[in-house]
Order: C-alpha cells, then sequence, then structure tokens
C-alpha cells in the first residue's frame, strides 16, 4: 500500500499542470468582432472598413495552407464591395466565443436561403486579431454545416 500512496505522489509531481483556463473575452475586443458581423448584416461597407486596421489581412485557413483573402483595407473593401452586392440575401449570428488576450475566437454561423426556399445554414470558427479597436487580421476556418 505504501508503494501504491508513493507511486501516485510521484505520478502527480510529474503530472503537468492544469492549462489555465481560456480568459473572458474583453467586452471591447468581442464587441468589435460582434459589430464587423452586424456591419456585414446590414451590407454597410463604411461601416466595416470603420473597424479594419489599414493593414487588415483577411486569410482562409484549409489544412495547414493558408491564403489571403484580402490584404489591406482596400483589397478588402473591393472584395467586400462585389460580394454585398450580390443578390444573395446572408446574414452572420455570432454563437459563442473565447478570447485570449488581442485574439477573440468565435463561432459564425452563415444563413441564407436555397433556390428552392429551404432555410440553409453552416458554421465556421474565425479568429479576430484587434489591435487598437480594430481588426488586424482574421483567420477562417472552413465551414461545416
Amino acid at each position: 500500500m505504501r508503494w501504491q500512496g508513493i507511486s501516485i505522489f510521484a505520478a502527480a509531481l510529474l503530472l503537468p499542470a492544469a492549462p489555465a483556463a481560456a480568459e473572458e473575452v474583453s467586452p471591447s475586443e468581442l464587441q468589435v468582432a460582434v459589430a464587423y458581423v452586424e456591419a456585414y448584416n446590414a451590407r454597410d461597407l463604411d461601416a466595416m472598413l470603420a473597424l479594419m486596421h489599414e493593414d487588415v489581412e483577411w486569410l482562409a485557413v484549409q489544412g495547414s495552407e493558408v491564403e489571403a483573402f484580402a490584404s489591406g483595407k482596400a483589397d478588402l473593401a473591393a472584395q467586400m464591395e462585389s460580394y454585398l452586392a450580390s443578390p444573395s440575401a446572408t446574414y452572420s449570428t455570432v454563437e459563442g466565443s473565447v478570447g485570449d488576450g488581442r485574439f477573440v475566437a468565435v463561432r459564425e454561423v452563415a444563413h441564407w436561403t436555397d433556390g428552392e426556399g429551404n432555410a440553409r445554414s453552416q458554421s465556421a470558427l474565425a479568429v479576430y486579431e484587434i489591435v487598437d479597436g480594430l481588426v488586424r487580421r482574421v483567420w477562417y476556418y472552413p465551414a461545416t454545416r
């Protein structure tokens, strides 16, 4: 019995400490991400751009590859202008978030109606890097259904 107690004690010493819990998302960081989604839903390009850092990078993550969707505010504006001009009526919701310093990870759910009138949705993880109250980078991960 004594060896068992010592073994458990020794094992406890060798185990790594439990990881620290993720920080609560500060209202200002989360508010920036949510304000962007709200501006997107309103199709308000000016409001979207007001939340963007001049050197914003919009990145799509696919496995081990990262592709730049937009690099810089002007590039993002051009990309979003054509996208927002499409007749597709989509909107997104933020369902869950976690923060760590200047990073905010959110689960975004996109909603739309397909050509047959069926309500559709898919979710994706997005990580926003907020610098001085502006979106500096966004990493979008593949969507799931």
